[in-house]
């Protein structure tokens, strides 16, 4: 793997930061959160299943985002435990702390973290978790063995990742997007939410940051989203940071024909009380020996 080129690495870095501290985006995230959270809580699953969490365990949860993995997390390890959340700026994890207060979970809490440079001491978790996250850490190998520094030996690590970009999660909606306009060509060495849909990509990059029993699965889950195919479009709209500038590009007209075409798309998965989706995702496993 050649080394990364770090004028590219800043402008991928800022730009994560951009997308996912933008205040349109965490105030959709907040508006969303209990559908999407039910929508998504299979791969949430696949993480604890993952981690093999125990009562007692001390995790952190990277890209927490409003809290899930991290929420469920600390309902996992119960009191004994604890659940420390990160993401890259205040403005989502300050929704996912009053959610968690709203549970009466003492045992978690939140902090601003570069997951590049964790600020925490070596040897301190049993586990490091992250659910739709590490697709985006701009040097991922380099977060990796952050992860690795801050386990306990022994420790593991438990990331759920988006597999393949042919899958109806994609295809029902940017897939009509692009029908209508023209996607930019991909930095091939841009981090992207669909990047680990090649196989092995996680798994080798886990054994190049040091993990023993480094593994991916590939396996594919179930999304219900208990609503209309209308308000899980205004949804996406609205949460998908990376995707809302091509939905800018839409004129009025195009913008009709995608959505009856979403629509169109999205009905044909109904199943009586909104519609079911298979999300294919990746599980990424590794040790700290």
């Amino acid at each position: 793997m050649s080394a990364p080129d770090p004028a590219k690495i800043a402008y991928f870095r800022e730009r994560l930061r951009q997308e996912w501290t933008d205040a349109d985006t965490v105030a959709a995230w907040r508006r969303w959160h209990a559908p999407m959270s039910a929508f998504t809580r299979p791969a949430t699953d696949a993480v604890l299943e993952a981690g093999r969490l125990k009562p007692g365990m001390r995790v952190l949860d990277l890209a927490s985002g409003v809290g899930d993995p991290a929420i469920p997390i600390a309902e996992a390890v119960d009191p004994t435990g604890y659940v420390t959340g990160t993401d890259v700026g205040p403005g989502m994890i300050d929704f996912a702390a009053e959610l968690a207060r709203k549970k009466g979970l003492g045992n978690i809490d939140f902090r601003v973290a570069n997951v590049e440079a964790l600020p925490f001491p070596d040897n301190s978790f049993d586990v490091v978790s992250s659910r739709f996250g590490v697709m985006f850490f701009p040097e991922q190998v380099r977060a990796f063995r952050e992860c690795l520094r801050v386990l306990k030996p022994g420790g593991r690590v438990a990331f759920v990742v988006w597999g393949s970009r042919e899958q109806a999660f994609l295809g029902t909606t940017i897939g009509v997007i692009a029908k209508y306009v023209e996607m930019p060509k991909p930095d091939p060495d841009a981090p992207h939410a669909f990047m680990f849909g090649e196989r092995g990509l996680l798994q080798s990059r886990l054994q190049a940051a040091g993990f023993a029993d480094a593994r991916e699965e590939v396996r594919t889950v179930t999304g219900h989203w208990e609503g209309t195919p209308e308000e899980y479009w205004q949804q996406f709209t609205e949460v998908a940071a990376p995707f809302r500038p091509l939905i800018a590009k839409l004129t009025p007209e195009m913008r009709a024909k995608v959505e009856s075409e979403v629509f169109a798309n999205l009905r044909k998965l109904a199943d009586g009380s909104g519609f079911t989706m298979p999300l294919e995702i990746v599980i990424g496993t590794g040790i700290k020996a």
